[in-house]
């Protein structure tokens, strides 16, 4: 289902802004893989601060309950060691990245995610015509089940993985997508709803193969030899089989195949870019020798 890793975050807070002294009372992290959640990260947080009852009516977190919770300083680098370089989520995104990011501030971190997606943006476009898209609403309609109280961090945290997962079957049933790169979400929270079937149709054209000639005239530098191998550098081995290009506007791509035998195409540029890890540029995809596993 999903291509790579993607954590859903959800914070419970004391305010709706942390530029008004709002900070947050819970936390939950729900790493998601393949078709489900793999693993995840939960805590109350003690920030000092007092909890108002409208708060404590609202979500059921109490003063007590957050007097006896591990402090910000404890928690916060937990969840962004657990959030890690993964793509991060979330039900109305900017939210909860706005508090990630104050209380990362705080304590002198840099979150390295790679990119945000906003489920509630995918589901204006993906399910168009909903007369609301709030998170217990798209449950109700969509038939998920909260495991406890709503305006709980884990409640809706995993609610909103399980949100993303029908976006994800969605987008295979009507396009054929069966494994969803983080990056496509990115690129559909981008768009109006009305542009997206078009878009999406367009992305999943099939790819006409280029003949062996055309491979060989490519640009040498990047010219992937026949019967290769590559290592993602996330640790996945994949198989080259061609170059080719996609149908509806001859977009050069990368066709390989993972080790579960299924085939798969990447924007040749994506295919050969390097990304920063710990301050080290290390290619995406990296040639592995031959006789080397």
């Amino acid at each position: 289902m999903f291509e790579k890793p993607i954590v859903m975050l959800d914070f419970e807070t004391s305010g709706m802004s942390p530029e008004q002294g709002g900070r947050v009372t819970e936390v939950a992290a729900l790493r998601i893989m393949g078709d489900q959640i793999v693993d995840r990260y939960v805590s109350l947080v003690n920030c000092n601060i007092r909890i108002s009852p409208f708060i404590t009516e609202l979500t059921g977190i109490t003063q007590s309950m957050v007097n006896r919770a591990p402090p910000a300083s404890e928690v916060i680098p937990e969840l962004v060691e657990f959030i890690g370089s993964d793509t991060l989520a979330a039900h109305n995104a900017s939210f909860d990245e706005k508090f990630l990011q104050a209380e990362s501030d705080r304590l002198g971190l840099w979150p390295s995610y790679d990119g945000v997606v906003c489920s509630v943006k995918l589901s204006r476009r993906v399910f168009p015509g909903l007369s609301s898209y709030s998170l217990g609403r798209l449950a109700s309609d969509l038939g998920i089940r909260f495991h406890g109280a709503a305006h709980r961090a884990e409640a809706d945290a995993e609610v909103s993985a399980y949100l993303l997962l029908r976006i994800a079957e969605k987008l295979h049933q009507d396009y054929g997508i069966h494994h969803v790169d983080p990056r496509l979400l990115q690129e559909i929270n981008k768009l109006t709803a009305a542009k997206v079937p078009a878009y999406l149709k367009k992305l999943t054209a099939k790819p006409v193969l280029k003949s062996p000639g055309i491979i060989e005239s490519a640009n040498q530098s990047n010219a992937i030899p026949a019967v290769k191998r590559y290592r993602h550098y996330k640790g996945g081995v994949y198989e080259f089989i061609c170059e080719a290009t996609h149908e509806a506007d001859l977009t050069p791509v990368i066709v390989y195949r993972s080790q579960n035998g299924s085939v798969w195409t990447r924007n040749r540029e994506v295919f050969f870019e390097e990304v920063d890890l710990d301050g080290v540029m290390t290619p995406r995809f990296a040639l592995i020798d031959e006789g080397s596993c």
